[in-house]
């Protein structure tokens, strides 16, 4: 199989599962949204850079958006670009590494989730900034650990599995 081939197929079947945990594995409410669909979107970024990461990220935010009972809001694609260019900046081609993931994931938790998404929200449903952010904090509080336990313990084992077909040797023992 050509690169470009199995990389259309490997994005393509990562967008299908970012769908998939967005919009029936996630608890999704219209202010809060807790689901693994950063997993899918890590992945991209790490296998293909910041550009296909941040791309990945808008299409599944689009299609999880218009499969959903709250519709599309276009503003919140810039957050979602902007969370896939981040990954791909922190993590592709870089070793595994707990730090820089617990910054990567700190960063696009602070700026992008709670600034960003809490701003967004504001105009979308009119509620004020500072009454949404306590919400928005909490939940990034909660799934923030989570994120980076996934990203350093699932997706990097992933990568290898995709990229040799098997895990590497430095992550087998871990």
């Amino acid at each position: 199989m050509s690169n470009t081939v199995k990389k259309i197929t490997v994005i393509g079947m990562l967008l299908a599962i970012q769908v998939v945990l967005g919009r029936f594995v996630a608890i999704s409410l219209p202010t809060v949204k807790i689901s693994f669909t950063f997993l899918p979107i890590v992945i991209t970024a790490m296998l293909y850079g910041p550009l296909w990461g941040g791309a990945a990220a808008v299409m599944g935010d689009f299609l999880i958006a218009v499969l959903g009972p709250y519709g599309y809001y276009p503003p919140m694609a810039i957050t979602a670009l902007l969370t896939g260019i981040v990954y791909g900046l922190f993590l592709y081609r870089k070793p595994a590494n707990t730090l820089r993931v617990s910054a990567c994931i700190i960063l696009q938790s602070i700026l992008l989730s709670i600034l960003l998404q809490t701003y967004w929200l504001t105009l979308l449903t009119g509620k004020g900034f500072l009454l949404l952010l306590p919400t928005r904090i909490l939940q990034n509080l909660v799934t923030a650990p989570v994120q980076i336990v996934c990203v350093r313990w699932i997706a990097y084992k992933v990568c290898d599995l995709i990229q040799y077909g098997r895990v590497s040797q430095a992550d087998a023992g871990k």
